[in-house]
């Protein structure tokens, strides 16, 4: 594939209340890889008001496209689930390295209906500010998300999303890292500006690192665009 068509994972955070919204505008797109996932959102009761925030309950909507649709798709979320007023959400993309057969023969079905107007989808600026952001994916042993997040708010983090996991062939796991571990793990997803990104690693690699009681490991993952996030008052965090 050509840079222009090469495939995106398109990740939208929203309240669970309006995950049939979200899943209708997917369907209406004729996504064909996309997928829902139950998470639950770390922000304070009193972020959540200064947030317009509903709920702490959220959907994870996960979607494959290639570039031009992946573009296509977010603004449509952004526009109809009005992602650019604070609380309603926040959607993003990432670039993927490699994809299975399967997909890149629906991509190059898709590519041939949409040749014509890819050229007027080949530049993306950010939707929110100049600055970039990075998705960084904490992971830790059940319980110590709050903890995780408090270490992040202080690093300016706004929030983030906690997905519950169940950890595989623990054993082995345990033999490679010389420690007993559990098998309830916490996958926290916090996107950071890209200028904080190495601080805030740190400083949750320092204070829940595998030779700690969290037992837990951070990773980083490059966003390519974003919508959704409104900077507010550090002082209310």
């Amino acid at each position: 594939m050509s840079s222009v068509e090469s495939p995106r994972l398109l990740i939208a955070v929203v309240d669970r209340c309006k995950h049939t919204q979200l899943e209708d505008i997917l369907r209406e797109k004729q996504v064909s890889f996309q997928y829902l996932i139950n998470a639950i959102g770390t922000a304070r009761s009193e972020i959540l008001n200064v947030l317009g925030l509903s709920e702490r309950e959220k959907t994870i909507g996960l979607c494959i496209a290639h570039r031009c649709k992946a573009r296509r798709v977010m603004d449509s979320i952004v526009e109809r689930m009005e992602m650019m007023r604070p609380g309603h959400g926040i959607i993003f993309t990432v670039p993927l390295s490699g994809v299975s057969k399967c997909i890149v023969r629906a991509f190059e079905t898709e590519n041939k209906k949409y040749a014509e107007r890819q050229e007027n989808h080949m530049e993306h600026t950010e939707t929110h500010g100049k600055l970039k952001h990075e998705l960084v994916i904490a992971i830790v042993n059940n319980g110590y998300s709050e903890e995780v997040m408090d270490v992040a708010r202080a690093a300016g983090v706004r929030g983030g999303t906690v997905l519950h996991a169940r950890q595989a062939a623990i054993e082995e796991a345990s033999k490679f890292f010389g420690i007993s571990l559990q098998p309830d793990k916490e996958i926290i997803l916090i996107i950071a500006e890209e200028a904080h990104k190495v601080e805030l690693m740190r400083s949750i690699g320092k204070t829940f690192g595998m030779l700690t009681s969290a037992r837990g490991f951070v990773v980083s993952v490059p966003i390519e665009s974003c919508a959704g996030l409104t900077p507010i008052d550090p002082a209310q965090c």
